[in-house]
């Protein structure tokens, strides 16, 4: 509370004019007395409370005295004051990554209640709000209902996948309608570097610098021996305190377990020898720290794969790649590849592709190549999971396929596709690049020969959400997916792309005569836990803006109030005369 114009206080003088105009002004009026001695007793009473009397019987000085306070007080301006929003529309980017998770309550209940608290400052200005993620979503779009803001923020959820926070941030940046919008940005961790070369817009970015425990399972193997399966499950400590921990891993009703301690930053393989033939194995971490998401991860043992055969027309370095990897490596001719013998083939023959038969495409033989330049970006995909490609160089690609999933591009050319039934096609020769110079090279064969082999009961590994291309060929096209014997969903074929469920676990997914087995994992970077902060960078370095809700509108509708009540008291006064 406040007042804008105190000069103005010296006409508070005009209403004491006016009682003093009513005390002592002089009103005669006639009254007829019929004795001596009643003139006395009505002197007497007169004189007893001569100024009091006078503003009993005076309706409509008070009216002209309370109209007369109300100018004077609109004439210094009262207001209240009330802090809002710095900026004329807001943009909400909400980090739905798994590690919002964390915490007790989680990183992402505090973001929800501070979202609410920021949208009731909003004042009524719009609100956008924008979820991360690979394909970023607009859950509102310039809502200026506060209600209607809190009931989307109510029902936000956690989407378990990467946040893509640069790529969520350029997208939010076109939908600012002007160099007024301010974009809060709510997560627990945020480089300042990712906004370092960004000055068209004000980013108010939330955080958390607090630093919790946490103690993960990074990596869980299974190989065959010839004393059963092996198991080793990789556990990294992230905390900066010793921790103690429970490793278990389980298949059906059998369970091993193994009590460990791990110290700060420590990783540590634990191994499980003589297990059991069995194929679903899942590995769960019994421990107290403040992020449970990353304590289970799944793995499937599918039948290993031996053997491939390799078109001889192409380089040996392709040869000399899979033999590395311990495999029984057949060259043939093009004109003998069996494209129905079951054996994964590695070729460059265009017409191979419509075979039965699992096929890892090296280059094309029905087109020409054409240059390029720059980078290899990568998608989100399990044959990504240990091969990184960023310094691998390539000169020269071949024309995509059309309706192929690209999964690696170069200058916006697609460098690595996946057709609908799984089969590989990196559009390059082996010559037209320095890959096989990179440790990388091995890794992507070996990745690219788990894909190939897959078990026919087993779908595959997915990220939380993951839009993939597939043909599952049931006879309707209906799959039903189920958790622990829950209905989750339901995907048709040929509606779009399959997108895996969003929270990680192992699922079955069900046709008319087929019942397969998928695992949905988290990704490494939601398996780290960092401490961020919040700060504000861009144009504006403003937070919050006063905002001034000024009285005088109201005392003026009740001074006409007033009045207008002084015009019926003085007419019915005139009237009664």
């Amino acid at each position: 509370m406040g007042v804008a114009n105190w000069v103005m206080i010296w006409t508070a003088i005009m209403p004491l004019a006016v009682i003093l105009y009513y005390f002592f002004r002089k009103k005669y009026k006639d009254q007829r007395v019929s004795s001596t001695l009643f003139w006395q007793e009505r002197m007497k009473e007169l004189q007893a409370s001569p100024y009091l009397k006078k503003l009993q019987h005076h309706l409509l000085f008070y009216l002209q005295l309370a109209a007369l306070l109300f100018c004077v007080l609109a004439l210094i301006e009262p207001f209240n004051e009330s802090e809002t929003l710095a900026g004329n529309d807001f943009v909400f980017i909400v980090d739905t990554s798994a590690t919002m998770l964390a915490g007790s309550p989680t990183h992402f209940e505090k973001q929800q209640a501070q979202m609410k608290k920021l949208a009731s400052q909003a004042g009524g200005k719009p609100v956008t709000i924008v979820t991360t993620g690979v394909s970023p979503e607009v859950v509102i779009r310039n809502e200026q209902n506060v209600e209607r803001v809190e009931k989307a923020i109510d029902q936000l959820a956690v989407s378990y996948e990467n946040a893509e926070m640069e790529q969520t941030i350029l997208f939010a940046d076109t939908l600012a309608t002007n160099d007024s919008t301010i974009i809060h940005i709510f997560t627990d961790y945020l480089d300042r570097a990712a906004l370092a070369n960004k000055t068209g817009q004000s980013y108010q970015v939330h955080g958390f610098s607090e630093k919790l425990t946490n103690v993960a399972i990074r990596q869980l193997g299974l190989s065959e021996t010839d004393k059963g399966t092996r198991g080793i499950v990789q556990v990294i400590n992230n905390s900066e305190t010793s921790m103690n921990a429970t490793v278990r891993l389980s298949s059906g009703s059998f369970e091993k377990a193994v009590e460990v301690k791990l110290e700060a930053a420590e990783e540590l393989l634990v191994p499980f020898d003589e297990l059991p033939n069995y194929k679903l194995w899942q590995a769960e971490l019994d421990v107290s720290d403040d992020y449970a998401a990353d304590n289970t991860m799944a793995t499937y043992l599918a039948p290993p794969v031996n053997a491939i055969v390799i078109d001889s027309a192409l380089h040996e370095l392709i040869a000399s790649g899979f033999r590395s990897l311990a495999l029984d490596v057949s060259l043939a001719e093009a004109t003998q590849l069996q494209p129905d013998a079951g054996l994964p083939l590695v070729t460059n023959q265009r017409d191979l592709l419509e075979a039965t038969t699992p096929i890892f495409m090296f280059g094309r033989n029905d087109e020409n190549p054409f240059e390029v330049t720059g980078q290899i970006e990568t998608k989100p995909h399990p044959l990504f999971t240990y091969a990184s490609l960023d310094e691998v160089y390539v000169s020269q690609l071949y024309p995509p396929f059309k309706g192929y999933e690209t999964i690696a591009t170069i200058d916006d050319h697609p460098f690595i596709q996946v057709s609908p039934k799984g089969d590989i096609v990196v559009l390059t020769d082996v010559q037209l690049t320095d890959w096989p110079l990179s440790p990388s090279f091995p890794l992507f064969l070996w990745s690219a020969m788990e894909s190939l082999s897959d078990d026919a009961e087993f779908l595959g590994f997915f990220q939380p959400n993951e839009h993939r291309s597939m043909s599952l060929a049931s006879p309707t096209g209906e799959w039903e997916i189920f958790r622990d014997g829950a209905y989750r969903h339901s995907y048709i074929e040929g509606s779009g792309p399959f997108v895996a469920p969003n929270e990680p676990g192992i699922y079955q997914v069900v046709g008319d005569e087929k019942d397969m087995t998928m695992i949905v994992q988290l990704t490494s970077q939601e398996k780290e836990l960092s401490a961020g902060s919040s700060y504000v960078m861009g144009q504006s370095k403003a937070v919050q803006d006063t905002v001034r809700f000024s009285f005088v509108p109201f005392i003026i509708g009740i001074i006409l109030l007033l009045v207008l009540l002084e015009w019926e008291v003085y007419r019915r006064g005139i009237a009664t005369r």
